[in-house]
């Protein structure tokens, strides 16, 4: 039994040769290239990944090698798991060299043994070669370029592995940054077996909503910081996909909250470490996240606050101006955010955070005291740091009746570092208090989040029309206009309501 780190990215085949070239690569020995054949079995119902395991038999000249992968995890591209090889002399799964892996309590069952069945192919030429980057460590890397099938569903293979073979895995991440400033990667998330079964199950992808949080109550608060870390960047890798290839707004918008999410958890630990420790990984991710919360903002203008508008007031000529300049503002700003994420500044932050996060590089910046600090039990850092978001909710939203729509916004910004922390800490406390709680403030934040919207329909308008001229266009201003300050007046009345009960919530950490 051993552990397997690898590194995954996909590549475009256009770029095959050029990555081949590289000069990390090129001098690199030995290099082989072989053809891999390789089966998946489970059942029709898929109790062994259902379950966390696969049974692989592969082909490789002559040769047949069984194995099992269970468990593990993945974040940023690093795929970890236990790995159990068996050589094997034909090409059916031998349940008796199974006795030594994890999951051999499972296949055991005699009834699980008669319904496995070979569900996914993969059939591909692997080109690979050692790189040592540094004293003791030792990277495999695999270009692999082929086939997945399963049944008559097929999808072509073309991807990059870095398999650990000894010292820490950040020289897996830096490796690839390196390949990446000339050659165009993607941090991939699926791995092969994962592919396959998409393609058994034929259902589409779909956007991802943020996974519940991680932390248990004997974490210390270095491990939730990092628990939190990796967390958001799942949410973020589990959207990537579709985003790049799918319309849906949903991925967007899916990809702006888990940044936002994760400059929250910078926020929120930032006592913990001294400014610099997560000054570039602050930087860049607001960089993608001001990208991405562009695009978002066209989406939302486009698909949601104009067709109410234009369906009031039909065919109104400079409506229908407003809303063509809007369409073309959104295209180019889900473009331009495609193309800042698929960049090598957008991958490359990626493999930043997940290098960073693997070797907690930000504990080499610590004196003794804050070494205490971050080996505190999280609970207490947790009640600490939630009773400072409240109280600075409450200070942003005192003689809240007076408020003006930048108050406002400050407070919205306010409600919603509290409810990400509340999130990121609730199963630290008990269920039912912080779920009660956690409604209350998500209400206040949606009419918060609604009345911001009233307000930036107008700023959004006037850029649409930027540049138009007439009698329509200066009416549909109008309107806007118009309707932005009804919203404004219903919003109002709903945050009232929002805060009062708010105010009235018992806080589910004290």
């Amino acid at each position: 039994m051993s552990l397997e780190t690898e590194l995954k990215l996909r590549i475009d085949s256009r770029h095959l040769a050029r990555l081949a070239a590289h000069p990390l690569l090129k001098r690199a020995t030995p290099r082989t290239t072989h053809k891999l054949y390789s089966v998946y079995y489970d059942t029709p119902d898929l109790d062994l990944w259902r379950a966390g395991v696969t049974l692989r038999l592969r082909r490789s000249g002559k040769k047949w090698v069984q194995t099992v992968k269970s468990g593990g995890s993945v974040t940023a591209g690093l795929h970890e798991r236990e790995e159990f090889e068996t050589a094997i002399a034909t090409p059916m799964p031998d349940f008796e060299a199974l006795a030594g892996c994890a999951a051999a309590t499972l296949f055991s069952s005699l009834e699980l043994r008669a319904q496995l069945k070979p569900l996914i192919v993969t059939d591909f030429t692997r080109a690979n070669c050692m790189l040592t980057p540094a004293a003791g460590a030792a990277i495999e890397v695999s270009i692999d370029h082929g086939l997945v099938k399963s049944g008559n569903a097929t999808e072509t293979l073309c991807e990059l592995e870095l398999e650990v073979k000894s010292g820490p895995a950040c020289h897996a991440y830096q490796v690839a940054a390196q390949l990446l400033e000339t050659v165009p990667l993607l941090v991939e998330d699926r791995s092969k077996a994962a592919r396959g079964f998409a393609l058994y199950l034929g259902t589409p992808q779909q956007p991802v909503k943020a996974p519940p949080s991680t932390l248990t109550a004997s974490m210390a608060s270095n491990d939730a910081f990092k628990s939190l870390v990796q967390g958001c960047v799942s949410h973020f890798m589990n959207n990537q996909r579709g985003m790049l290839s799918d319309g849906d707004p949903e991925y967007v918008h899916q990809m702006r909250v888990a940044l936002r999410r994760l400059r929250s958890v910078f926020s929120t630990f930032a006592p913990l470490f001294q400014p610099a420790v997560s000054a570039p990984q602050m930087a860049e991710t607001r960089w993608l996240a001001g990208i991405l919360g562009a695009a978002r903002d066209w989406d939302v203008f486009a698909t949601e606050t104009l067709p109410p508008v234009a369906g009031r007031y039909a065919n109104h000529a400079g409506l229908v101006l407003l809303a063509d300049a809007a369409a073309r503002l959104r295209i180019n700003a889900n473009r331009r955010a495609r193309r800042a994420v698929a960049s090598a500044r957008g991958q490359g932050l990626l493999l930043a955070l997940g290098a960073w996060t693997n070797a907690e590089t930000w504990l080499e910046t610590l004196n003794d005291s804050q070494h205490r600090e971050l080996q505190r039990p999280a609970i207490e850092y947790a009640r600490e740091v939630l009773s400072v978001a409240l109280k600075r909710v409450r200070k942003r939203g005192r003689k809240f009746a007076e408020l003006a729509p930048a108050d406002l916004h400050r407070l919205r910004i306010a409600a919603k570092k509290l409810r990400y922390a509340s999130e990121f800490f609730t199963p630290l406390f008990d269920e039912k208090p912080a779920r009660e709680y956690r409604a209350v403030l998500a209400r206040l934040q949606e009419a918060l989040g609604s009345y911001n919207d009233a307000v930036k329909m107008t700023q959004l308008a006037a850029r649409a029309s930027s540049g138009l001229k007439g009698v329509p266009i200066n009416e549909a201003r109008g309107i806007m206009l118009g309707w932005s300050a009804g919203m404004q007046d219903a919003g109002t009345r709903y945050l009232k309501r929002a805060w009062k009960d708010f105010r009235g919530a018992e806080p589910f950490w004290k």
